[in-house]
């Protein structure tokens, strides 16, 4: 999908970093879980010391991020960059943090109806914050759209949203 949706772009080079593995090779359907941490962690054995890794989030999938395969880690590997969300406030960004970084409720309280914007520095977590991003594609709202059989033509380059019908992606996504 990703060579689809760069394919005009001559400065886009995609990558197979997240290809899926087989877990048993040379069977179709068994492939392995490709985890975020283990990407951050293969990405930075090929930088310098000095080199820092961002990871750019949607506060969307940002809410989910204490869910997420060894969640905790992956903060300790990488910055994170979240793009804002209409209606989602600095409490939301820190009340989605794993519990062990997690701002007690009494700290966070008075933030919650202030816009998710700035830096959120936290013993064990560095997060950017960009404004809201009014721009309609999400991976959620891509997913919820799938879902519901609409049409995803103002959210993707029409060869990638064939390539998802076509191999009928997502189809079971709940959000």
């Amino acid at each position: 999908m990703m060579a689809l949706a760069t394919a005009g772009e001559k400065a886009f080079v995609p990558s197979v970093l997240e290809a899926p593995e087989e877990a048993t090779p040379g069977k179709k359907g068994t492939e392995k879980p490709n985890y975020t941490i283990d990407t951050v962690r293969a990405l930075k054995r090929s930088f310098k010391n000095s080199d820092k890794l961002f990871l750019l989030i949607g506060m969307d999938a940002f809410c989910d991020i204490a869910k997420w395969h060894r969640a905790e880690a992956l903060f300790r590997e990488c910055d994170f960059i979240v793009a804002g969300r209409p209606g989602y406030s600095l409490a939301d960004v820190a009340n989605a943090l794993p519990e062990s970084l997690r701002p007690r409720p009494e700290v966070t309280r008075p933030f919650q109806k202030q816009a998710a914007t700035g830096d959120l520095v936290l013993p064990g977590a560095r997060i950017y914050l960009l404004g809201d991003l009014h721009q309609p594609a999400s991976a959620t709202a891509i997913r919820q759209a799938i879902a519901a059989g609409k049409s995803l033509g103002r959210f993707l380059d029409p060869a990638v949203a064939e390539y998802i019908k076509k191999m009928e992606l997502y189809r079971n996504a709940s959000a």
